[in-house]
């Protein structure tokens, strides 16, 4: 599955951080066209309860396996935890990221969805959730154990408690996986969550890094 590469002068050039900006770094899975329908039918069943609730956007609907965040943010953090160099960073990341694309296999994954559910910090993101599978853990476990090394290779004593401290890792550990579609979402007193297709949902791996 190909990815946008990497710049050539991540980890080489000593003002390669420039180019960090807008880099944004995930491994997720899209919804096809059906499922996307699905997903646009519940956010607004789920919003005519709560109108106040901002939707996501229908080209930014995804189920994310691991969350990296931005790049230049991620490197402001970690140089302030360990003092890693953006060079050793740079380096690190471009392992990061192919170590990431390899993980990810080549064909769609077909999840029942189980309902609707709350999530983040105060539960107000209103999320799809859906089913995982053997294979989902093993590809989560890949990734995560991935992400662990890379923080390794940034200075990291122990990654596991840094991605549990991160705002941008602090869910890395665990796969629970959902879509969220609403945010800011308050279900009112006595009302019920609609339910759910119990059709699969196909999701397809997409590339790891973004620029915006």
């Amino acid at each position: 599955m190909a990815a946008v590469p990497p710049d050539p002068s991540f980890g080489e050039v000593p003002g390669f951080l420039a180019t960090l900006e807008g880099v944004r770094i995930y491994a997720q899975l899209k919804p096809d066209a059906d499922g996307l329908g699905e997903l646009v039918r519940l956010q607004a069943a789920a919003r005519a309860l709560a109108p106040r609730a901002r939707p996501v956007s229908p080209g930014r609907l995804h189920l994310t396996l691991i969350h990296f965040g931005k790049a230049g943010e991620a490197y402001t953090r970690l140089a302030d935890a360990t003092g890693v160099s953006r060079a050793e960073f740079g380096r690190a990341l471009r392992v990061y990221l192919a170590a990431t694309e390899a993980a990810l296999p080549d064909h769609d994954f077909l999840l029942p969805a189980v309902g609707l559910a709350g999530f983040g910090v105060n539960g107000t993101t209103l999320a799809v959730e859906f089913r995982s599978t053997h294979e989902l853990e093993d590809i989560h476990a890949a990734l995560y154990s991935v992400l662990l090394e890379f923080l390794v290779a940034c200075g990291v004593p122990d990654p596991g408690a840094y991605a549990a401290d991160d705002p941008a890792l602090a869910f890395s550990a665990v796969l629970r996986p959902h879509i969220s579609i609403l945010h800011g979402f308050r279900l009112p007193v006595g009302a019920a969550l609609p339910p759910v297709t119990a059709a699969p949902m196909r999701l397809t791996p997409l590339p790891v890094l973004y620029r915006t």
